[in-house]
């Protein structure tokens, strides 16, 4: 077949900011391969290694990772490799079935398909993990995290995912919705936190366990590219000196902002550190009024997927925006990144919150 470029997006872990790419569409790569540099620029680290068959039949091992991106306004997080610097980026064939399109090399477009030609494309593993869902059924949470851990297949530890579409219109200012949860049983990775701040604000967050603290000589290292570090916080005082990076720091996700409590008072340090180590995820919904959020590995005991999910959707249900009308909840689904998604029944999922909730 032909191939052609499209636009994409490739996110930040937490989903916070994307970086928009053009990609070659070759259905003859399995994974989509964008350059480690840049990937690594936006927050991601490899995962482990795959070997992988090239086209004259010889074998290479590369690098791979998790990697959220967004085509046509919807979000998928899909298996990447990290590829070689200043190599063009390439839209596999995997990730063209996470969103159901097809290529249409004649008019150099995207198309979308239906669910089952596409699904009859998988490979064993995943019908294997497909033939244990009931497509009409809707699941209790406690049966649908059974099922994602038991139809995950992929030789790296898959992230679980909650999905839900909203009856909110994010045009209105009244009906955005967006927060940050710690989750009880965190997201199976320690987070790297660096606090600006200086004098005795600095000498409680080096106490509290940051990784990085410091003020302009941290300033100074990231506007020279450094940008080791996963989560930053920063003392109130420090947002004189901190604003200047927003160019570099806001496409990745990473500037700080009382929106997303990551603009922290002295005394507050300690716990909001420990939080952030722990792995805290912020929620909010896209231009299509989706929301996406991580909520922990196939390697979690199910009592811990079903407790970080407990209390994601507990945050959700208290967040609902003042301008939200009729249902707030339309559906839910949990997957992993290579398994089938997992419906979930809507009324008990929204149960687990004990709040009252549409």
């Amino acid at each position: 077949m032909g191939t052609f470029s499209v636009s994409i997006a490739v996110g930040t872990p937490d989903r916070g900011s994307f970086r928009e790419l053009e990609a070659l569409v070759d259905t003859g790569s399995t994974f989509t391969w964008v350059p480690g540099d840049i990937l690594r620029e936006l927050g991601h680290e490899p995962l482990g290694s795959e070997r992988f068959e090239t086209a004259d039949g010889g074998t290479v091992e590369r690098e791979v990772g998790e990697v959220p991106m967004r085509l046509d306004d919807r979000v998928r997080t899909t298996p990447c490799v990290f590829g070689e610097e200043g190599t063009q980026p390439v839209l596999g064939a995997v990730t063209l079935e996470q969103f159901l399109l097809a290529p249409d090399p004649v008019h150099g477009t995207l198309v979308a398909v239906t669910g089952l030609a596409m699904m009859a494309r998988r490979g064993k593993n995943y019908r294997s993990a497909l033939e244990r869902i009931e497509p009409d059924r809707a699941y209790e949470p406690r049966e649908a995290v059974k099922l994602v851990k038991e139809g995950a297949f992929a030789k790296f530890d898959e992230t679980v995912e909650l999905h839900l579409r909203t009856g909110l219109d994010t045009r209105h200012a009244d009906q955005q919705l967006r927060g940050t949860i710690t989750l009880p049983h965190g997201l199976g990775k320690s987070q790297r936190v660096l606090v600006f701040a200086e004098g005795e604000p600095a000498r409680i967050a080096e106490q509290a366990g940051a990784d990085y603290v410091g003020s302009d000589d941290l300033v100074k290292k990231i506007e020279e590219g450094w940008l080791e570090f996963d989560i930053a916080l920063a003392v109130r005082e420090m947002m004189g000196k901190v604003g200047k990076l927003g160019r570099v720091l806001g496409p990745r996700g990473l500037m700080p902002n009382p929106r997303t409590n990551t603009v922290v008072e002295p005394d507050d340090l300690p716990k909001v550190i420990q939080e952030s180590k722990q792995g805290r995820v912020e929620f909010r919904t896209d231009r299509t009024s989706l929301v996406h959020v991580p909520i922990g590995k196939v390697s979690f005991e199910e009592d811990a997927l079903l407790e970080n999910l407990t209390a994601l959707v507990g945050a959700i249900v208290r967040g609902r925006p003042a301008g939200a009308k009729g249902q707030f909840i339309r559906s839910a689904t949990l997957v992993s990144t290579m398994g089938p998604g997992i419906k979930l029944d809507v009324q008990p999922t929204l149960s687990l919150s004990g709040e009252d909730s549409v």
